[in-house]
């Protein structure tokens, strides 16, 4: 198993920003492919000025996959995959959670399962964004519940894979893998 990474924080508390120097920091010459998962929104001024300030930060030889099919995640991270060699970096575990939110409870845990055991038996890095949602008011909305709940689960589960865990709150980034205790007992 490859060494992966997880960058989790809220909105504009610099997540990306770490992934990315991280991954910067230690691919020396590795192939790298920034993977954005979910949906472009290509109506929405204000999101593609959010996808015009990533694409701007980040270096032209990284290779770029975004607007992908909810299903083809856990493929992209697969053994026999085009990208199998390269270094990928994943922004957002959210925008795939959201592309996926129309799916059945079931699809979506055999969706989380694949990522997961792909992620397990990948033999390249994986750098890993997540949201931190739950940290707020509770949801109005029973999608709005759904999302968080999700999101939550699927961001426990694939850091119990990663070797490293970042929190970044204020533009400041812990290693919660040195700082922190696990948590014991509570299901995902």
């Amino acid at each position: 198993m490859a060494k992966h990474i997880i960058v989790t924080g809220a909105s504009r508390s610099g997540k990306s920003e770490w992934a990315e120097q991280l991954l910067e920091s230690r691919s020396a010459g590795a192939q790298i492919c920034y993977v954005a998962p979910g949906k472009l929104y290509v109506q929405d001024t204000e999101w593609q000025k959010r996808l015009e300030q990533h694409k701007i930060r980040r270096p032209s030889h990284w290779d770029l996959i975004e607007g992908i099919e909810f299903s083809y995640l856990p493929d992209l991270l697969a053994p026999n995959s085009k990208y199998s060699q390269a270094w990928l970096l994943i922004d957002s575990l959210g925008s795939w959670v959201a592309a996926g939110l129309e799916y059945s409870e079931q699809h979506w845990l055999l969706m989380q399962q694949a990522l997961l055991k792909n992620l397990i038996y990948r033999a390249m890095p994986v750098f890993l964004v997540s949201e931190e949602v739950g940290w707020g008011v509770v949801p109005p909305t029973a999608v709005g519940g759904t999302f968080r709940d999700r999101l939550g689960a699927l961001t426990r589960a694939c850091a119990g894979v990663c070797d490293e865990r970042w929190l970044v709150c204020m533009g400041q980034a812990l290693p919660l893998h040195r700082l922190a205790t696990s948590v014991q007992g509570i299901s995902l």
